[in-house]
């Protein structure tokens, strides 16, 4: 029986939590940036501080061998104790409310304590934002008790089975942490205002619907799986060491099968290139460019040769100090097919140099294509039928590839990432166009829809992200053809690695604060779910590095140490199984089977890319602490020797065009 009083307090507590986590989601609070239309002006993070990394790195590690090793004070003990307490006030039944407790794990509540911890005495931040920021764990260990306490009562109301309750249990904690980690973000840092573009975007209920629905299919797979293992476990430890790395994989692999599976039930066609192709321009950027720039304008030349079209080439020099222009004239000037034209930048950025090669342009379709890659001779021809195929269509990407040959580790472990991410999850989600950023390294797009939203974003990390989301928004999509092909650069070595790797980071979390429903509202898929939780996992992952970390322990402190550390390489290999057969499939596909010896190599890279991730959350600038009722937002002014953009966005009023 119920207690009413007991039930209604509850409820009150619950409301309050969700208000005070949702309410941050809205972005009603931040004038860090003082840009205007498709500038965004924020002060640059902070230097790279390896010694931070390695600083949050130890206190997580330090924090789980205290919490789990040492037992004092034994708070998942307490946890526990919590959430009886709470749920007896509601279910006046001890006996078997503490039978569905006991079998609680709160490992994420308390790798989202030491997380925050961490956070705080690492990273750039006044003393109120460091105890602003470790106020997270806090409610992030109450918004779990009231979970739990909700999933308790409704359990035992029920009368639902207890092998399930533990794993339900955790699956909620991963949700209050990605909404905490979100939260925690955007309270924190200085980051770029929410999107001024426009939802103009229709016809999304069936994409969204299928999402939706392909989403819970793979959910209840998922979930019967991981209850299946551990109940073969009998209760192992590590069995939660394997739920926390191995649910988010099967997830999203799972997501990717049956998006495929219905893509190929759909039988999408391709279509064919005509007999009277149009004219296309093609842009790129470039800075100190001389060892790469032939080989750019030669391979462009060679695809414009295929095309059979009229190709014009507009590369922006954007304040070579070397041979740059020198080369790439004389190498248009040799060229076959292209007509090419080499314009002098300001040396601002990558996006100035690009919005001012685009308002040179005069074809309905504009190929932006970096200058240190490459592209294979039929790309243009498989690239413009998509536009002329279907007026929604407004950007085409390519399939991407490491340059040949392999010289150094870096190049293998990228040709394998990209094998995972340019093989099936492209593909799939093409379905419901949920592609969450076609790469620069090749982006084919119309003209008046670039035009329209003021080019690529200048000031922006992730301009990428932020290009193809805007376009969205207006209602263009987004295709990848496997039959078109480019090629990249990587980075050399391990320090360049992490270097990219950290912007890449940053870069997701800006395009993430600009994008997140709550703030701007969802214009399909790509927004509520891949764009959503691909910026999100950016920030739940140093989260996830301090669970791992306090998993382990718990192998290592509990009783039959040999069997845990057994279980716990077993149920590793089973957890990253679909991203290996994913990986194998595709490499032996593209004939790179010699490549895939290297395999053993991939988790050293895996982990780099997780330390610069964490490197990334440390070096953002933050913001002071305020209080919004006493100190209200206000926009300031921009400064005066700011470069604005050159193109002018024609959703913005006005008044606000500087």
């Amino acid at each position: 029986m119920l207690r009413l009083p007991g039930l209604l307090i509850f409820l009150l507590d619950l409301a309050v939590l969700v208000g005070i986590i949702l309410h941050a989601l809205r972005r009603r609070f931040d004038d860090a940036d003082r840009g205007v239309g498709n500038v965004v002006v924020l002060p640059k993070p902070h230097p790279p501080s390896l010694w931070r990394v390695a600083a949050f790195v130890t206190i997580c590690l330090g924090g789980s061998i205290a919490l789990v090793g040492l037992r004092t004070p034994d708070l998942a003990k307490d946890y526990r104790t919590a959430v009886a307490f709470s749920t007896t006030r509601i279910l006046p039944e001890p006996g078997v409310v503490g039978a569905y407790d006991s079998h609680l794990r709160p490992v994420i509540p308390l790798s989202f304590l030491a997380f925050a911890l961490a956070l705080s005495l690492c990273v750039h931040a006044t003393p109120g934002r460091r105890i602003m920021i470790l106020l997270h764990a806090p409610l992030a260990i109450a918004a779990s008790i009231a979970a739990d306490t909700l999933l308790s009562v409704v359990g035992i109301d029920a009368g639902l089975s207890l092998g399930r309750f533990p794993l339900i249990s955790i699956l909620l904690h991963y949700v209050i942490a990605y909404l905490l980690a979100m939260r925690l973000a955007l309270t924190t840092y200085q980051l770029p205002r929410p999107t001024q573009v426009p939802i103009r975007r229709r016809g999304d209920a069936l994409d969204t619907l299928i999402m939706g629905t392909v989403l819970l299919v793979v959910l209840v797979f998922v979930a019967v799986g991981a209850e299946a293992l551990v109940n073969l476990s009998a209760n192992d430890p590590v069995e939660y060491t394997f739920v926390l790395i191995a649910v988010p994989v099967y997830l999203k692999f799972g997501i990717y099968v049956v998006l495929c599976l219905l893509r190929l039930c759909g039988g999408q066609r391709l279509p064919q290139p005509g007999e009277d192709p149009p004219p296309i321009d093609v842009i790129g950027p470039a800075f100190n460019e001389e060892t790469n720039i032939v080989r750019w304008v030669e391979c462009i030349d060679r695809a414009a040769v295929v095309y059979g079209g009229p190709v014009h080439l507009i590369l922006c020099d954007d304040g070579s100090q070397d041979d740059t222009r020198r080369l790439a004239e004389e190498a248009m000037a040799r060229a076959v097919a292209v007509r090419g034209e080499v314009i002098a930048g300001s040396h601002v950025g990558k996006a100035t140099a690009l919005n001012l090669a685009l308002t040179r342009c005069t074809a309905d379709y504009v190929i932006r294509h970096d200058t240190d890659c490459e592209v294979h001779p039929d790309s243009f021809r498989h690239t413009v039928p998509w536009f002329e195929s279907d007026p929604r269509i407004g950007l085409v990407g390519a399939f991407m590839f490491v340059k040949r040959p392999f010289t150094t580790w870096v190049d293998r472990m990228r040709s394998m990432e990209l094998a995972a991410g340019f093989g099936l999850p492209r593909l799939a989600y093409a379905v419901v166009d949920a592609q969450p950023c076609v790469p620069g390294n090749y982006t084919a797009v119309r003209r008046e829809a670039a035009l329209e939203i003021g080019g690529w974003p200048e000031g922006m990390l992730g301009e990428d992200i932020d290009f193809t989301c805007s376009l969205a928004r207006l209602g263009y999509r987004a295709i990848y053809d496997r039959r078109i092909w480019a090629y990249e650069d990587v980075p050399e070595n391990a320090a360049q690695l992490r270097l990219q790797r950290r912007r890449w980071s940053q870069g997701s979390i800006y395009n993430f604060a600009r994008f997140v429903p709550p703030a701007c509202g969802s214009a399909g898929p790509r927004f509520w779910f891949a764009e959503f939780f691909k910026g999100a996992r950016r920030l739940v992952q140093p989260m996830q590095f301090a669970a791992y970390l306090f998993a382990v322990q718990g192998a290592f402190f509990d009783t039959g140490v040999r069997r845990n550390v057994m279980h716990l390489l077993a149920f590793l290999i089973i957890a990253k199984l679909p991203m290996l057969i994913m990986v194998m499939c595709a490499m032996f596909y593209r004939g790179l089977w010699r490549a895939f010896l290297w395999w053993p190599l991939f988790l050293v890279f895996m982990m780099i890319k997780r330390l610069a991730n964490i490197e990334a959350l440390l070096l953002l600038r933050t913001r002071p602490v305020s209080v919004p009722w006493l100190h209200p937002v206000r926009r300031t002014e921009p400064d005066a020797d700011i470069t604005w953009p050159v193109l002018r966005p024609r959703y913005l009023p006005e008044a606000e065009t500087p």
